[in-house]
């Protein structure tokens, strides 16, 4: 799950429109992984 979430992470930089589920997909991943969550985001 977490190597999923890092792959989607980095491409989602590169994505011109990024799939509509995305957004429910970060938000479940912050509820998973907290604060390490929001440290991946901003780097």
């Amino acid at each position: 799950m977490k190597l999923l979430f890092l792959v989607l992470n980095r491409a989602e930089k590169d994505w011109k429109m990024p799939p509509r589920e995305w957004c429910m997909a970060k938000a479940q991943f912050a509820v998973l992984f907290g604060q390490r969550f929001t440290r991946a985001m901003a780097a």
